[in-house]
């Protein structure tokens, strides 16, 4: 059975620079990736920024204070010579250029701020949700969400994964969902199967090895996340490679947007 080769999807930070940096996003559309992942948290005054780890700084500071060199440091060393990033400096770049973005909301606290940001900016078609989408189905028309997995499998879903599969594949529907966003040492070919049947996408994270990507690829998942973009594009055939990666995905999942 020939499959679509997968979405490639470049992990925050998959290259020299620091995570949720300007650096590295830049570093994530120059892969040639498909979909650039990037974290996401609101500021006190609901400005979306890109950073992966929690702080009491954030509940405290509107985003000009807390990008002021003396708080920003406090955060990361990172920071110490970067602005923190707006997620409405990313938007401005992906729209411009057409990138399709993965992002990955921390808290539900993050969820409104960044949502009114993306129908702002007129990208819902450009923009996936994973991570935190409480509500987002019910409250904002035509985002993209690709509902996150245990990231575990207790002992109970690796006696029964059918009912795993069933399971999760019946939570993505209920809450609307495009797909279902796993950690790939949770998915299997049943699940896969499960998922397609339902019309669901299946992503899986963060594969890095050579051995992996081939084991996903020929499951027919439908996204890899990946922090080594370039070694995935490596397998892709040459004749796709040419800024294809969503065509076969979006014909077959085109009823889900």
């Amino acid at each position: 059975m020939t499959r679509n080769f997968p979405m490639v999807g470049a992990h925050t930070g998959g290259g020299a620079a620091p995570d949720n940096t300007l650096e590295s996003f830049w570093e994530g559309v120059q892969s040639g990736a498909d979909i650039v992942e990037i974290d996401l948290r609101a500021a006190a005054d609901g400005t979306v920024v890109l950073l992966h780890d929690a702080s009491p700084l954030l509940d405290r500071y509107t985003y000009e204070q807390l990008n002021r060199a003396e708080n920003r440091i406090l955060l990361s060393p990172v920071y110490a010579h970067r602005d923190i990033v707006k997620l409405d400096r990313i938007l401005d770049i992906a729209k411009q250029r057409s990138i399709k973005l993965n992002l990955d909301i921390k808290n539900e606290h993050t969820v409104a701020p960044a949502m009114e940001c993306v129908h702002r900016h007129g990208m819902e078609k450009q923009v996936f949700v994973t991570g935190c989408s409480a509500g987002i189905a019910g409250n904002y028309d035509g985002i993209r969400v690709v509902y996150n997995t245990p990231d575990k499998l207790c002992e109970a879903d690796v006696a029964d994964y059918a009912a795993f599969a069933r399971r999760v594949c019946e939570e993505a529907l209920r809450c609307s969902a495009y797909g279902l966003n796993m950690d790939y040492r949770t998915c299997r070919m049943e699940l896969v199967e499960a998922a397609h049947e339902r019309q669901l996408a299946v992503w899986v994270y963060t594969v890095n090895a050579p051995d992996e990507f081939k084991r996903y690829i020929g499951m027919g998942v439908d996204a890899i996340t990946t922090r080594t973009p370039l070694a995935l594009l490596e397998l892709k055939p040459s004749a796709r490679r040419q800024g294809d990666g969503l065509a076969g995905f979006s014909a077959r999942m085109e009823r889900k947007c």
